[in-house]
């Protein structure tokens, strides 16, 4: 039923309560079948002859997979494992919550989690082929629009010759955390790379970072053919210091937001502060932040990985009520500071952090935030 790599992280991890304090999700419900702890008990049950049932299924989608577990495990195991096996065995013995099947359907039928059938980007004047090729992925083309457009005005303001498809297809990320990785992923992510290599792209810049951990890990890992993946936010921060642009200064106190994927499965924290410092600003840390760090030396046991995730562009289509929640939390950290502007480099989390503003307090996406000052 299970995988032997699953079926021995979730004996590791059915009784051990180490992580159950960094899981944004029980944080925010109370609920202990949301802890990575309990759905590992429930597939180590399973695995015994427990079936699975709904209330099961239901369990194992009420998880972003931001890894916050598995990040901060001393011993290496990874929850995140076994609740994507159990997504698949959902799937596969027809109990997947309606909340999530609705979502996979229009991930099947339309290749993102709206069921849109048109972007919302403006991509007059953008060619279609090129050496350096903008990724956007789904929450950039069809809910945060904005983000998108902002980086195609950074990247043309810095005199960068680039494309960007049209008819970018999915990636095969977002179908992946529904059904787990699946040969119909991998179908997705294959015909991702072909619409890639027709473009001749010699780089790929990943405004998504969902995407982009994507293409450098599970496609790496598949023998999916890639050029060289880099993240819009490393890619722009080269440009500030090349000197291709030169953002105004503000002197203004904010925070910023350390999207999972971004951080945890990119390791990638510092860009974003350049960025951020180069505009003149303060950053005040969130609680919960890669700068809690206490090991300067080995990052990977330093609490940047216990950073709080606000949501995501699935969890918002799967249940919106849960998400909201999620981002009033993230909100409640800023609060504890001395800042009152949120900002996050990340699709996916500016949709999320969008969701419920508290009155008081304003959020940027820093694409937008520097689109604005250069």
């Amino acid at each position: 039923m299970f995988s032997e790599k699953a079926k021995k992280h979730a004996d590791a991890c059915r009784f051990c309560y180490m992580c159950r304090h960094l899981c944004p999700i029980e944080l925010v419900t109370g609920k202990e079948n949301n802890t990575p702890r309990a759905k590992g008990l429930q597939v180590s049950m399973m695995e015994r002859g427990m079936k699975m049932d709904k209330g099961s299924a239901i369990t194992m989608y009420e998880c972003l997979l931001c890894g916050a577990c598995t990040a901060d495990c001393v011993t290496g195991f990874d929850p995140l494992v076994f609740i994507r096996e159990a997504r698949s065995q959902a799937m596969m013995n027809e109990l997947t919550p309606d909340f999530a099947q609705k979502v996979i359907d229009k991930l099947v039928e339309t290749g993102n989690p709206y069921g849109a059938t048109e972007a919302k980007v403006n991509y007059d004047g953008i060619a279609q082929e090129g050496d350096t090729l903008v990724w956007l992925g789904n929450a950039a083309r069809y809910a945060v629009s904005d983000v998108a457009e902002a980086l195609f005005s950074i990247l043309k303001k810095a005199g960068v010759a680039f494309a960007a498809l049209k008819d970018e297809p999915a990636s095969g990320c977002e179908l992946g955390d529904m059904i787990g990785h699946l040969e119909d992923v991998r179908v997705q992510a294959k015909a991702a790379a072909e619409a890639i290599a027709k473009t001749g792209a010699k780089k790929v810049v990943v405004l998504d970072s969902h995407d982009a951990a994507f293409f450098m890990h599970e496609c790496k890992d598949w023998g999916i053919d890639l050029p060289e993946i880099v993240t819009a936010t490393s890619f722009v921060l080269d440009l500030i210091k090349e000197g291709k642009i030169a953002p105004a200064k503000k002197a203004e106190v904010v925070s910023y937001h350390d999207a999972a994927r971004l951080s945890r499965d990119l390791t990638e924290m510092e860009p974003a502060r350049e960025i951020i410092a180069a505009m003149g600003a303060d950053l005040h840390e969130v609680y919960l932040n890669e700068k809690d760090n206490k090991n300067p030396e080995n990052k990977a046991c330093g609490s940047f990985v216990r950073a709080r995730e606000c949501g995501s562009s699935i969890m918002g289509q799967m249940k919106p009520e849960l998400s909201v929640m999620l981002c009033e939390a993230r909100y409640g950290d800023l609060l504890r500071t001395d800042s009152r502007i949120m900002i996050a480099a990340d699709p996916q989390a500016t949709e999320a952090l969008r969701r419920s503003i508290p009155e008081g307090v304003e959020y940027r996406d820093l694409f937008v935030m520097l689109n604005d000052r250069i």
